[in-house]
């Protein structure tokens, strides 16, 4: 017969507590112990795959910045070669300009120094044709010069004959009177006028036929 607390007498010890069979039972039973062992295996594989997460996700994060380096890294590799391309291109592009310029100022010095000897050969060719009909003009003018100036040459001479003719005259007499000699002076005055006049004109017909002959031959 199996005795319960409540058959027991005051005061006394009750006993281990068996089960409706009589058998003595555990406390806490093995169930409960099992599944506090089963909840403490539960949170020791949470915590174990918290942690592993945890692992996961640090491991995620450190590839992950990894490999952000390493594209940053290539970005500025990148970059650096881009740069380097463009930089080499301007380059190129800045020389082949200045290139072109300095082609263009060798062009343009050729074609001045062709037009300065060009126009220096004209110059020289000119200045030569210029001089040539100078010269001619001026033996045209002078010989010019001196036909016209042949007769009044010979007129000089002819008054200067008859000076010394009257001069011989009034010589060869041993008595002359005083108008005889103011006429002999009156006679020379106009010869001397006579003379001035006529190189006068020869120097002033000298000086226009030698004024045309420039002006002809500046203006041929």
């Amino acid at each position: 017969m199996v005795t319960s607390d409540r058959d027991s007498a005051p005061g006394s010890s009750p006993g281990p507590a068996v089960d409706r069979t009589g058998q003595p039972v555990q406390d806490p039973s093995p169930n409960v112990l099992d599944l506090v062992e089963a909840g403490l295996k539960r949170q020791d594989d949470l915590r174990e795959a918290d942690a592993r997460h945890n692992r996961e996700v640090a491991k995620i994060r450190h590839d992950y910045e990894i490999q952000l380096r390493k594209a940053d890294r290539y970005e500025a590799g990148v970059r650096s070669k881009y740069e380097d391309r463009l930089r080499e291109k301007e380059t190129q592009r800045l020389d082949a300009i200045r290139a072109v310029d300095v082609a263009n100022v060798e062009s343009a010095r050729v074609v001045a120094e062709a037009r300065a000897n060009t126009l220096a050969t004209q110059q020289q060719a000119s200045a030569d044709a210029l001089r040539n009909q100078v010269e001619q003009a001026r033996i045209t003018t002078a010989d010019a010069l001196a036909q016209a100036l042949a007769p009044l040459q010979k007129s000089v001479e002819d008054l200067r004959q008859t000076q010394y003719q009257q001069q011989g005259e009034k010589s060869s007499k041993v008595e002359s009177s005083t108008t005889d000699r103011d006429a002999l002076a009156i006679k020379q005055a106009e010869i001397q006028a006579s003379q001035s006049r006529m190189q006068m004109y020869a120097l002033i017909i000298a000086a226009i036929v030698l004024g045309l002959s420039v002006y002809a031959a500046f203006h041929h």
